[in-house]
Parts: C-alpha cells; sequence; structure tokens
C-alpha cells in the first residue's frame, strides 16, 4: 500500500514554502492530497500529474482525512490535523523566533523543518520553555529559496537600467511584531522620499494588508502615488518576476530582506526606527541584517544608504552568498532531502543530524 500525504496551504504563498516536495513524493510513490484553501486559479505552481488538488478547502475539512504524513506552513494550527499523521511543519519565513512568532504557535507539529543553523538553537530553546518531548528539528534547508534560485538560473530577467529600482515589502502587522512593523505610521513617507529622489518605487503589501487594519494605509499609499510613472504596485501571488527587476529592498523585520538578498545577491535595507524596542533581541533580523545590506533608524538616512549599498554591491553580493551558505542547511538540494527523509519519519526512525527535543 503506498504511504499517503497530505499538503494543506492556506495561503497562496505558503505552495512556494512546500516547493516541489509534493512533486517528487509523488514520484517517489506516494499518494499525495494537496488541499488548499484558495481556488484553483490562484495557485502559482504549475500542477503535475501524480498529484490529487483540491481547492477552497477550510481548516476544518483538513480533519477529516488520514494519512501517514501531513505537510503544512500554516503558522499556530493547533487543531485539525489529519488523522494518524505525523505532523510536519514548513517555515514561512527565515527569521529567527524573537519578535516574530508567539511561542505556542509550534506546539502541535512533531517535526519542524528548520531552515538554518539558527532555527536548530532557537527552537531547542524553545522546546526547553514549552516542555515538548521528542519533537524533531529536521535539517532540511529552504525549499522556498532553493526554488527561486533555480527558477533565477533559467531565467534573463534582470533590473531595468534607466533607474534604480527599488521595492519596498513591509511585514504584516499582528500582536507579535507590531512594534517593528514601519507600514502604518512610515510606508507613505517612505514611498516619497524613494520617489523625489528620482528612483523607481515598487509597492509589494503582505497580502494580509489588504485585508486588516493596514487596508487603509495602503490604498492611501497606491492612491496618492498612483499617477506617478515610477510608482509600481505589485499584488501578484508569486513575487520571483518582479524582485528579479529590482536592484535593492527596503523592509523592516520581514524575512522577505533575506530571501531576496539570498536569491538574487542583492542588499536589503532595513528600516528599523524603534531602536529602544530592539534591545536585548536576539535573531538574524535583528543580529545579521548588516550581512545582507544595511540597517536604517530615521527617514533621512534611507536614500543615503540606499545609494551607498547601491555603490558597493560587488562586495555585498559576495558577503551575501558566503552568509547565506555558512547559515542554511542542503543549499540548492532542501527538497531533495526531504523526500529521501520522509520513509524514515513515517517509521519513527532518525538520521545524522537530526535534533530530537
Amino acid at each position: 500500500m503506498k504511504p499517503q500525504v497530505v499538503c494543506y496551504c492556506f495561503h497562496i504563498s505558503h505552495v512556494l514554502n512546500l516547493g516541489r516536495i509534493p512533486e517528487l513524493l509523488a514520484k517517489a510513490g506516494w499518494q499525495v492530497r494537496w488541499l488548499n484553501a484558495f481556488p484553483a486559479e490562484s495557485f502559482p505552481l504549475n500542477r503535475v500529474e501524480g498529484i490529487e488538488y483540491h481547492f477552497g478547502v477550510p481548516l476544518e475539512a483538513v480533519g477529516g482525512q488520514s494519512a501517514d504524513l501531513y505537510l503544512s506552513p500554516f503558522v499556530g494550527q493547533a487543531a485539525h490535523f489529519p488523522q494518524g499523521a505525523l505532523r510536519v511543519h514548513f517555515l514561512v519565513s527565515l527569521t529567527s523566533l524573537e519578535g516574530v512568532y508567539d511561542e505556542a504557535m509550534f506546539d502541535h507539529y512533531d517535526v519542524i523543518a528548520c531552515a538554518g543553523k539558527h532555527h536548530i538553537d532557537e527552537f531547542s530553546e524553545l522546546g526547553q520553555r514549552r516542555g515538548w518531548h521528542n519533537k524533531i528539528l529536521l535539517p532540511l534547508g529552504y525549499p522556498k529559496l532553493d526554488g527561486q534560485r533555480l527558477q533565477l538560473s533559467e531565467s534573463h530577467l534582470q533590473p531595468p537600467d534607466d533607474c534604480p529600482t527599488v521595492i519596498f515589502a513591509p511585514t504584516h502587522a499582528y500582536y507579535i511584531n507590531r512594534g517593528f512593523s514601519v507600514l502604518r505610521v512610515h510606508g507613505e513617507q517612505i514611498a516619497a522620499a524613494i520617489l523625489d529622489e528620482g528612483m523607481r518605487f515598487v509597492f509589494r503589501p503582505h497580502m494580509e494588508s489588504w485585508r486588516d487594519q493596514d487596508r487603509p494605509v495602503v490604498e492611501q499609499i497606491v492612491s496618492r502615488f498612483e499617477g506617478n510613472p515610477r510608482f509600481v504596485l505589485d499584488r501578484s501571488g508569486n513575487y520571483f518576476e518582479r524582485y528579479a527587476q529590482t536592484n535593492m529592498m527596503i523592509t523592516d523585520i520581514s524575512g522577505t530582506g533575506f530571501t531576496y538578498a539570498f536569491t538574487f545577491g542583492r542588499p536589503a535595507l532595513y528600516f528599523a526606527p524603534n531602536q529602544a524596542e530592539e534591545k536585548g533581541k536576539r535573531g538574524i533580523q535583528f543580529q545579521h541584517r548588516d550581512n545582507i545590506g544595511l540597517v536604517a533608524r530615521q527617514l533621512d538616512e534611507l536614500v543615503p544608504k540606499l545609494r551607498l549599498i547601491s555603490r558597493h554591491q560587488d562586495f555585498l553580493k559576495k558577503q551575501i552568498a558566503e552568509f547565506r551558505d555558512w547559515l542554511l542547511f542542503n543549499p540548492t538540494t532542501s527538497e531533495q532531502y526531504f523526500a529521501d527523509a520522509a520513509p524514515l519519519l513515517i517509521q519513527r526512525k532518525s538520521a545524522d543530524g537530526w535534533h530530537r527535543i
């Protein structure tokens, strides 16, 4: 009898966090059911033979399934898991945990697919505080990044050469990270500063910012600047093509700065005006931003620092690649690593380098 796996993606972006793993499992003889909360036309990848796809599936319906393995990037899931399945969580960000996640969000998964060394250390500490027992920290890597690097190797997309293009991709604010999110207070000023400097400004708010308390801010920015020929709004489900055509990124606490830098070798400028709230915070989004770009504390620092990192892009590209390959597990091979690990997981076995806490 074929082993069975259920995959569940609540957001469109979750599909990219699983990448080619469902396809590789199907090719290895698994029965794969890929459930998605959104409609079929929003699915951002090509569908492949051997996978049973379902769309418009609410989370509650997932609990009616049964499987050997359950794969999901759904953050904070506490119920409605498929019956009999080992539960594997795929991270939606390269960031560290502090200032980004509620500590209870990972309690109900059996396996956490860690992207890098920082995750092993931080989840080990979290597991001690939460009293976890026999949870596996899998040294996987980051399938989303590997997929984008493969796509980049096959793409000829480049930023236009008429003027520098800057993408602004702020995080989605909620009760954990609200003190570090800059969209609501500074988003309009950031757009104005970049456009006034003669640069092209690509605005990519988080998809949730179109649906929650940030929506009036997003709409105000669009309304004010949409008539400017150098203002571009990006609402695409898969941001790869837009990112590939930019020179630099501005973000806040979002892990997309690291994904952007690690994919394209281009720098990210972290706008972090709330320095007092960062005091004592740990994690790559606080301690290692300088490895992929620079940090600005005030609005009047944005343009000078963008100019600075633009002049030193060759140096930064080398520094970014070195940091990426030091930090992350299985660069470019994370998807195959998981496909090979899956039989061991359902047999409740381990391999060298796996951590049980």
